[in-house]
């Protein structure tokens, strides 16, 4: 096809003829990154009908765990049936994960729900990646990963806006139906749209390398151990099974350092080594920076009767942030990844400490300009902490070093969802919805991840200490 020779100066998108393909592939991304900010939103609503207050956390929990298995699958299974199958593949689960949601009787049948979509979403946002690199031309690589930044802030913004409409009308299974009716169509539109080709994408593992499936179930179990530690009302029964779920992350990491098709880099646990130090980095911030995202919400409308759709605006203004710093500094050089790194994170950990004040208190602007820090913080330090990692990567390794901080990163988010529940229960939400014990809640879900904020920024500077070409 002489519109995708690599050779071709003039070649762009529209002369590529794929621009179709290429906005299903978006609309993918769309339903990933709205999604989980929808369920945020409407969490008020769906403790209102469904109860199980200590489990609301799960919502987010599990559909990370889904989200980490399927991203960490995904290209294996698109070198055995190709993308197009995958992809139909992905829809269909995906949908089928809303439709639980919207007829949940249960949170146990919600959380099943969350699951499963979870392993759907994170399927289609791999995909995007998997498939760039397959029908594209490595010339418009930055520009398409660019557009799909621009998707992801937009689902981001427009995901909490849509569940704090549903949820104002008190209407909350209508967002599930909205998005299973949308991951419907888009299936049929791929299934005529997509090519049925299964050629192996350059960038995976061969077919028959094994899937790193050990590591992953003990990431899985770890983290529900996590998450039902912190539904527990017995706080010596909650601690040990926090340390067992601990004690399983690390058992993960080590066997997964040992596989001959690893999950994340070899030198994920030693600080030392950049990889390992940047990695530290992003799951430190990422477990110290769920709070408000879990749980703000249902707080604000517990302590102040606030309207879920002024907490989406507060979400949406967070990302909005991150989409714009990325933008900012999407041209800058290598030579900037130091203070890119260290100022971004010093900003994030601001902006995420300042909310176990501005959340008690009922301060909305001090909760924008929290918001505003943490993404633009997050904005300002990622491309260059992906950059970093490829960089201090041994060139075997530079492509597993790539996705290596997005994987961190939802493994981050799965822990911290789940542990910020443990900080909630223990502050008093266990025992029943009050204003008192959400008070409490407002500053412990925030203040008790100051440590874990503190061993991201100490991540940061050692991860920006060497210039060096560490191998």
């Amino acid at each position: 096809m002489p519109a995708l020779d690599a050779r071709n100066d003039t070649l762009t998108l529209a002369t590529s003829g794929l621009t179709g393909r290429f906005l299903l592939l978006c609309l993918g991304v769309w339903l990933h990154s709205a999604d989980t900010l929808v369920t945020a939103t409407i969490a008020p609503d769906i403790v209102a009908d469904l109860h199980g207050i200590t489990y609301i956390n799960w919502t987010i929990s599990l559909y990370e765990v889904g989200a980490i298995i399927a991203g960490a699958a995904t290209a294996a299974l698109c070198a055995r049936i190709g993308i197009r199958g995958v992809f139909l593949g992905a829809c269909w689960v995906y949908c089928g994960g809303c439709v639980l949601g919207a007829l949940a009787p249960s949170m146990a049948v919600l959380i099943v729900g969350r699951l499963v979509q979870g392993v759907g979403g994170g399927m289609l946002l791999t995909l995007c990646y998997v498939a760039v690199e397959e029908w594209f031309p490595s010339r418009l690589f930055a520009r398409l990963f660019g557009i799909i930044a621009a998707i992801w802030g937009v689902g981001s913004l427009l995901g909490p806006l849509l569940g704090g409409a549903f949820a104002g009308s008190h209407a909350w299974r209508g967002a599930f139906w909205l998005f299973a009716a949308q991951s419907f169509v888009l299936g049929l539109l791929a299934r005529w749209s997509f090519p049925a080709s299964r050629r192996q994408p350059a960038t995976t593992r061969p077919p028959d390398s094994p899937w790193p499936l050990v590591p992953l179930l003990l990431l899985a179990a770890a983290t529900l151990l996590i998450a039902e530690a912190g539904a527990l009302t017995h706080a010596v029964a909650g601690a040990a099974l926090c340390a067992l779920g601990l004690g399983l992350l690390g058992m993960a990491a080590r066997i997964d350092r040992r596989a001959t098709s690893r999950l994340l880099p070899a030198q994920l646990l030693d600080f030392q080594h950049p990889v390992g130090a940047g990695l530290m980095l992003v799951l430190a911030v990422s477990v110290g920076t769920t709070g408000f995202w879990a749980y703000g919400p249902l707080l604000l409308k517990i302590l102040f009767d606030t309207q879920p759709l002024v907490t989406g605006y507060i979400l949406a203004g967070e990302c909005i942030a991150w989409s714009l710093a990325t933008l900012a500094v999407s041209s800058a050089t290598p030579a900037a990844d130091g203070w890119l790194i260290r100022g971004g994170t010093t900003a994030v950990v601001v902006g995420s400490g300042g909310f176990a004040l501005a959340v008690p208190s009922g301060s909305l602007a001090g909760m924008v300009v929290c918001g505003l820090l943490q993404g633009g913080g997050f904005g300002l330090c990622w491309p260059a902490i992906v950059q970093r990692l490829v960089r201090f990567s041994a060139p075997a390794d530079q492509a597993l070093a790539s996705a290596s901080a997005s994987t961190v990163q939802r493994i981050g988010y799965a822990i911290g969802t789940a542990a910020v529940g443990i900080a909630a229960n223990v502050a008093g939400l266990a025992g029943g919805i009050s204003v008192a014990a959400a008070k409490a809640a407002g500053f412990w879900v925030f203040a008790a991840f100051i440590p874990m904020l503190g061993l991201g920024l100490l991540s940061a500077w050692k991860f920006t200490a060497n210039d060096g070409p560490s191998k």
